[in-house]
């Protein structure tokens, strides 16, 4: 018996950790340029709300975004917009249903 809820702790320790990690990147990368409190409470909402390939096409236009404004480069940031359109429109209306 006691095999079997060690054997459970690390199953649990080993699918919780992966997805804290995620959890902390993607809360990262959104809270880049604004780290307010009103910015970090929704950020940690649209988080919990974003799974699969929609989470991964916002973390790659905020990984794109900040990128690009953390170069100074107004053109980067426009393009980098246009092209990853699809997952800013999915951080956006992640956090819009978090207010």
């Amino acid at each position: 018996m006691r095999v079997l809820k060690i054997a459970a702790v690390a199953v649990f320790a080993m699918v919780s950790v992966p997805a804290v990690a995620f959890a902390d990147d993607f809360e990262a990368l959104c809270t880049a340029a604004d780290k307010s409190e009103p910015t970090v409470t929704s950020c940690k909402c649209a988080s919990g709300k974003l799974t699969g390939a929609d989470r991964t096409a916002a973390m790659e236009a905020m990984k794109a975004v900040n990128t690009a404004m953390a170069a100074g480069k107004v053109e980067e940031a426009a393009n980098a917009t246009a092209k990853h359109g699809k997952g800013i429109e999915i951080m956006m209306t992640a956090q819009a249903s978090c207010m």
